[in-house]
């Protein structure tokens, strides 16, 4: 029987007057809520506060997990986002970004809840959760709606959009209208003259949300306060730059501070120098090159697996979940992750990764 903490896969970075810690966990639907209680007491008895939650479950598990979230609301600072899976995902999955020794401020946008600040001593942190304001408009307008409002809440910080490291994408039924979600993204930057600038690492994944919008959206922006911060693009040695292939995201970006850095890889994918789609139809075989593609990233970043702190696996099949134990079994790699099924951008993209380091 494995003790109160033992199913929460938990890594920590020690910082000059804090502490963050990164919790991975999947367990049986049915342990919903004291996985959650199991968390919050964690994250309590640590005096950590959260910056970042995210629930991966099917309908029926979310709204009890949400409704159990709300009657904890003074214990979290964070609003989480709730992704949902198929009905036969027996698996309820978590993530979170807490931070103990240092204070959380929650961010309101017109009265809406749009995410929470910190900083340390080189720079301010924003990590925001944001909705489209009219779920009855068209998707494409969906998503042109988050790219600005996104921009208008780190304006009124003091920022913009460029200070964007890292956007997170779930978006329902993406196979459907990708193109439109890639020109209202290309429109945005082109106005905002992004690509002269940083373009951040991005996740465009294909799941639904508990807000029945055509997105849910997370970003993660920096703001520097002094010149000790450098964000710079990590290539991927394998493959070609995204934005060959008219997709507006960076590989990989490093985040250089005095005292440690940070590498956020973008979803990654069976794709090859030349922007196609290898080893079709082949699950493992797709799953062993990104894998490799990975590795190379993070190589060329001056890291390796045991940098990384969270992760997460998407599948397009869950059937295939399996194949990822048994490659990190094989290779000895200890990968703090959850699995999710969803749909990749392409049909014939079978598994995708993505992941955050820190050393």
């Amino acid at each position: 029987m494995k003790t109160l903490f033992e199913t929460l896969d938990i890594h920590f970075s020690e910082r000059k007057n804090f502490t963050e810690c990164w919790i991975n966990c999947s367990e049986n639907c049915t342990q919903t809520i004291s996985v959650l209680q199991n968390v919050l007491d964690y994250l309590n008895a640590h005096v950590f506060h959260v910056v970042s939650m995210r629930l991966f479950a099917n309908h029926a598990v979310i709204s009890q997990a949400c409704a159990f979230l709300e009657t904890k609301a003074d214990e979290i600072n964070c609003k989480p986002i709730l992704i949902l899976q198929d009905d036969s995902i027996e698996t309820f999955s978590l993530q979170v970004h807490a931070l103990s020794g240092k204070k959380l401020k929650a961010l309101y946008f017109e009265d809406e809840y749009a995410g929470c600040e910190f900083d340390d001593d080189y720079a301010n942190y924003y990590m925001l959760r944001i909705l489209p304001d009219n779920k009855s408009i068209s998707k494409f307008e969906q998503t042109k709606n988050i790219f600005e409002k996104s921009h208008n809440i780190l304006k009124s910080r003091g920022c913009n959009f460029s200070d964007t490291i890292r956007t997170w994408l779930f978006a329902d039924d993406i196979l459907s209208w990708y193109g439109d979600l890639n020109k209202a993204r290309n429109i945005f930057f082109e106005h905002h003259d992004i690509y002269n600038k940083l373009v951040p690492a991005s996740t465009g994944i294909g799941v639904r949300n508990h807000y029945d919008t055509a997105l849910a959206v997370q970003l993660l922006a920096v703001k520097p306060k002094n010149n000790n911060v450098i964000a710079q693009i990590v290539n991927s040695p394998l493959q070609c730059p995204a934005l060959n292939y008219k997709s507006s995201f960076s590989r990989a970006i490093k985040i250089n501070v005095p005292d440690h850095r940070r590498l956020y890889v973008s979803g990654t994918a069976s794709i090859d120098m030349n922007g196609k789609t290898i080893y079709l139809n082949d699950t493992k075989a797709q799953l062993e090159f990104t894998m490799q593609v990975v590795k190379a990233i993070m190589d060329e970043a001056g890291m390796d697996w045991s940098n990384a702190v969270s992760s997460m696996a998407y599948f397009k099949y869950k059937e295939d979940f399996g194949l990822f134990d048994d490659y990190c079994n094989r290779q000895n790699i200890k990968l703090p992750h959850i699995k999710v099924q969803a749909d990749v951008c392409r049909d014939d993209l079978l598994f995708e990764l993505e992941l955050d380091a820190i050393s």
